[in-house]
This record gives structure tokens, sequence and C-alpha cells, in this order.
């Protein structure tokens, strides 16, 4: 996975639907959504076996969001932000973050 800073540097120069097609593909972010008033919600899965790699994931993702937001106008809304988490039977271990988007005025 990039770190954040080469991520950075990688998008340097891009045009913003450059970089919007990127991170869509890249990373699974599309909220490419009529705008309205409306709250949407969405879930993002992070699969991790020590605690360490899920706050690394969660970490970069909300940096993702929050870095990258202004490309399709959004807000995440971090005060509607839910976890549930389960252990498969392998061991591995899954957390599901179910949040909140606006679109920004």
């Amino acid at each position: 996975m990039l770190q954040k800073e080469e991520l950075l540097r990688y998008l340097e120069g891009k045009t913003d639907e450059e970089k919007r097609i990127f991170l869509e593909e890249e990373f699974n972010l599309g909220w490419r959504i009529s705008q309205g008033s409306c709250k949407l919600w969405f879930a993002k899965v992070f699969t991790y076996c020590h605690p360490n790699e899920l706050e690394e994931q969660l970490n970069f993702f909300l940096f993702l969001v929050n870095v990258f937001g202004y490309l399709w106008n959004i807000c995440f809304e971090q005060e509607d932000t839910i976890f549930l988490g389960c252990v498969c039977p392998c061991g591995v271990k899954q957390t599901v973050l179910y949040y909140s988007i606006t679109f920004e005025d």
C-alpha cells in the first residue's frame, strides 16, 4: 500500500479529475452521487490480524477522505461513525466502519 507521502508525490501535478479516477480505482473511493441536502451512509471493511494493522488502515482511510474529500465536494461526518467487529474462524479480524458523508454547500 502506498504511504501518505508517496501518494501525495504521485498525485502532484495531476488534475482533479485524474486524482479522482486514481482514488476510485486504487482505493475504491467513488462518491459520484447526485448532490443534495441528505446524508449518505457507506461501509468500509478493514481486515487485519493485529490492532496496529487496523490503526494503520483506518488512519490511511481517514487521511484519504479528509485530504481528498474536496474532489467530490463532501464532508465526512465523524460524529456519525459506527464500528462493528468480528473474528473469522481462521483468526483474521474484520471491522466494518459505517460512516456518513454530506455534501459541502
